[in-house]
């Protein structure tokens, strides 16, 4: 039996499974998810913000987390393409689609404005900031050099 990319160990491209780069920014992707649940739950004040905010975010957290999982059969496994652009969107999809079919599998709420700003905010904190910290190292090696 012949093993498919999913069954290759997270550092088969030579990055430790226990570095702290992956972890840092698998962390960075959960408080973005955390965050967009936080914000929102605070400009709409109801009920126990701790507990509402982990409910609202619990969808899209395993969303998240299906990703991360999921990378190496995209051939996303080591943490410096974790940290790619490309890595950002392929989350997105999963945090995304996790989060939706969640929500509406427990009956919670699909209003087109709560997709809307989920998109754009998961957007902003998954793929902008990969964007935005990709910039910033291209530059910092340009001055280095």
């Amino acid at each position: 039996m012949s093993l498919d990319r999913c069954d290759l160990p997270a550092d088969g491209a030579g990055t430790k499974v226990g570095s702290r780069d992956w972890a840092w920014t698998l962390s960075a992707d959960l408080v973005v998810v955390l965050g967009f649940a936080l914000i929102g739950r605070l400009s709409h004040e109801e009920g126990n913000l701790a507990l509402g905010t982990l409910a609202t975010a619990a969808p899209f957290v395993l969303g998240l987390l299906a990703g991360w999982t999921r990378a190496p059969c995209a051939g996303i496994a080591t943490a410096e393409r974790a940290r790619s652009v490309r890595f950002g969107w392929w989350l997105l999809a999963w945090t995304m689609a996790g989060g939706v079919v969640l929500r509406w599998v427990t009956g919670e709420g699909l209003a087109p404005a709560f997709l809307v700003v989920a998109a754009s905010v998961l957007t902003a904190g998954l793929v902008g900031r990969r964007w935005a910290g990709g910039r910033w190292r291209e530059r910092r090696r340009e001055r280095v050099a």
